[in-house]
């Protein structure tokens, strides 16, 4: 699996996309990003310090200065509300109210995207499901003491789900059948004819996008996918990422394949570590399997996909503001006209979907236009 670097490398002498990965790494190491750290990053990359110190400052993953040493996040929004949040987060702040607050601190954040699992609780970023007080006082205390803080209680994977239209045969069927007969046009006509409309909200019409991406000239071209579920409430693409991972990975690569894209991103919330795990593990899969790389399916078609993780921020579900995280940068919404199918991606024309569309193209292309707008 290609690194990053390999995607957008070109386009600058450091890849600012990059930035991440480092500030992370520097935040691993120091607890915070100590400004020495970021002043060596600024000359080891030649990115200018000020823009560094805006990317760091933008994005709530990060810290400026150091934080408590255990930070105890109860969300607080309605599903959380409604669970016992309000109370849970009275009760923990009574128990560590003599504690010293560069210790542990107690704080409100935003949906952490585990609304059927709420009250949820996030520990130094591992975020925790149907969370007690003494639960999460157990974890914070432990966290204190030096103890590794295990693993979330993960939702169990679901079998044999209906959407999966490959139950009874072998996965990526659709893909092969494309590599095949190279019958692009054909796929953007039964996404029309079927009616798939983004399913993040905006509901574009996904093969008209598509056609817009596959007719625009140009030597680079982008896929990505917008799993940075944030709205409170809207749990379903995390459901997908865990329980149909390939169905949306094969809908990437088709889109690849349809629009003469050569590289796909998966940008995904930060929150949702098991997704991103099964996600990376699908991706590699892939890649054994020669359905990603420089010869999918054994064609003289080529795609190459990264899994690209959210530094944070409501704001990065936007399409455009998440492009210009991948980019390095603040996540601030460009202003539309351009729109992404022209200059998307580094200015490249994109196909952005969200998790759901992409997974209902291999459902259409397997099972049919019909039994689509019957389930429709």
């Amino acid at each position: 699996m290609p690194a990053l670097s390999t995607i957008i490398g070109g386009f600058c002498r450091y890849n600012y996309g990059l930035i991440f990965d480092d500030l992370r790494e520097i935040q691993r190491q120091y607890g915070y990003l100590p400004a020495d750290q970021l002043e060596a990053l600024s000359r080891r990359s030649q990115i200018p310090l000020p823009h560094i110190h805006g990317v760091a400052d933008f994005f709530p993953h990060f810290h400026l200065s150091p934080p408590p040493r255990v930070t105890v996040q109860v969300c607080a929004d309605m599903s959380c509300h409604l669970r016992g949040a309000d109370e849970l987060r009275a009760e923990l702040s009574r128990r560590f109210g003599a504690m010293n607050n560069r210790d542990i601190a107690v704080t409100d954040v935003s949906c952490l995207g585990q609304c059927d699992g709420a009250p949820a609780v996030r520990v130094n970023d591992h975020s925790f499901r149907t969370v007690t007080a003494s639960q999460a006082e157990a974890l914070a205390i432990g966290a204190l003491g030096g103890a590794a803080i295990p693993a979330a209680n993960a939702e169990p994977r679901q079998t044999a789900l209906k959407a999966d239209p490959y139950q009874n045969s072998e996965r990526y069927g659709a893909l092969r059948k494309l590599a095949e007969t190279r019958d692009f046009d054909g796929v953007i006509a039964q996404l029309k004819a079927a009616g798939l409309s983004g399913l993040g909200g905006a509901g574009f019409p996904t093969g008209v996008k598509w056609e817009a991406v596959r007719k625009t000239p140009a030597t680079e071209k982008y896929v990505i996918c917008n799993a940075d579920e944030s709205e409170p409430g809207t749990i379903k693409d995390r459901f997908i990422l865990g329980n149909l991972t390939h169905l949306v990975i094969e809908g990437m690569i088709l889109a690849g394949l349809v629009t003469e894209a050569r590289r796909g991103i998966l940008y995904i919330r930060h929150e949702y570590e098991p997704q991103e795990h099964l996600i990376a593990e699908e991706i590699r899969h892939c890649y054994d399997s020669g359905l990603l790389g420089s010869r999918v399916c054994g064609a003289d078609l080529a795609f190459d996909l990264e899994l690209f993780v959210s530094p944070g921020g409501y704001i990065c579900g936007e399409e455009t503001a998440l492009m210009e995280a991948i980019e390095g940068k603040r996540a601030e919404p460009r202003n539309k006209p351009p729109f992404p199918v022209y200059e998307g991606l580094w200015g490249k024309p994109t196909a952005l979907n969200n998790v759901e569309t992409f997974a209902n193209v291999p459902q259409i292309l397997v099972n049919g236009i019909d039994w689509y707008n019957r389930r429709a």
